[in-house]
């Protein structure tokens, strides 16, 4: 009995390996026992690494070493922006070879610029940290480019 249930999970796994789902899951339709979206495994890839890039260590209970070391300095504002860049650099392709290996990552580049993200009458600056990774599937060694950005500092004036 035990080996019959062991067989049907890897039934069910191997069923689902190769499936890939888009992120944030819509639990509303799970719910309501239908289907949730499935992406390509270039997406999936994607939303990993920038689930990586904006998850700080000890979010993921499971997996304290999951995210990258980018949100321990938000509030940093006395770095330059090319030690932010190298550091930020540094953080992710460490992140990035631990924990996707669906991926051999090659380049990893990052751009820093202030952005006003204020309103009229009031600015709010904030540096947007763009980022453009490159490397090849391993699965079928296709060229992958990621290409996306986020916002860090609280400088508001």
């Amino acid at each position: 009995m035990m080996i019959r249930g062991k067989q049907q999970n890897l039934s069910i796994y191997n069923k689902m390996k190769g499936t890939y789902y888009k992120l944030p899951l819509e639990f509303e339709s799970l719910t309501a026992k239908k289907d949730a979206d499935r992406i390509s495994l270039d997406t999936s890839i994607s939303q990993h690494i920038f689930l990586l890039a904006t998850t700080s260590f000890g979010e993921c209970k499971f997996d304290e070493a999951y995210g990258t070391e980018i949100w321990e300095l938000d509030f940093d504002l006395l770095k330059t922006d090319n030690s932010l860049k190298d550091f930020i650099s540094g953080a992710l392709k460490k992140s990035i070879r631990l924990h996707e290996k669906r991926l051999h990552l090659e380049e990893v580049e990052i751009s820093i610029r202030d952005y006003n993200i204020g309103t009229a009458g009031k600015n709010r600056m904030k540096k947007r940290v763009e980022i453009g990774i490159k490397g090849t599937i391993l699965e079928t060694n296709h060229p992958f480019v990621f290409r996306n950005h986020f916002f860090v500092g609280p400088l508001s004036y």
